[in-house]
């Protein structure tokens, strides 16, 4: 005598409820093995420049030049702070580190080894955590 089986009726909403849970936990895992969330959402988000460009014409000061440096340093941001056309007289790197150490020891200048010379255009970058420049001729 052959046994018979009796057949459930399929509860669609509660397969889905299943599904939804088994899906959630996979990625929980996958989530967990990759790391902090919190980082990984941040790492895949695009990254705005947060910086907005002052751009400054018939700059002659160095101490202009000097005040925009320590303006950077303090947006704490990433990206072109200042782009200025300068007209006064000649200075090197040092003169302006000297020059910004004069009004705010705090800031922090990297990778500035120029001779700024009249007509210059300077391009002041935040880097977060100190500023540099860069001169286009």
């Amino acid at each position: 005598m052959a046994m018979r089986i009796q057949e459930l009726p399929i509860n669609y909403t509660f397969l889905i409820f299943i599904g939804i849970i088994v899906t959630l936990t996979i990625a929980g895992i996958i989530f967990v093995l990759r790391g902090n969330i919190s980082s990984y959402i941040n790492n895949i988000m695009p990254k705005y420049n947060t910086t907005q460009t002052v751009v400054e014409t018939n700059v002659s000061s160095m101490t202009t030049v000097a005040m925009n440096v320590v303006s950077c340093y303090y947006k704490k941001a990433q990206g072109l702070c200042y782009l200025i056309h300068y007209q006064g007289p000649s200075f090197t790197c040092q003169d302006l580190i000297k020059n910004v150490n004069s009004i705010d020891q705090n800031v922090i200048m990297q990778n500035c080894n120029y001779n700024i010379s009249p007509g210059n255009y300077i391009l002041i970058y935040s880097a977060g955590n100190y500023v540099y420049i860069n001169i286009q001729g």
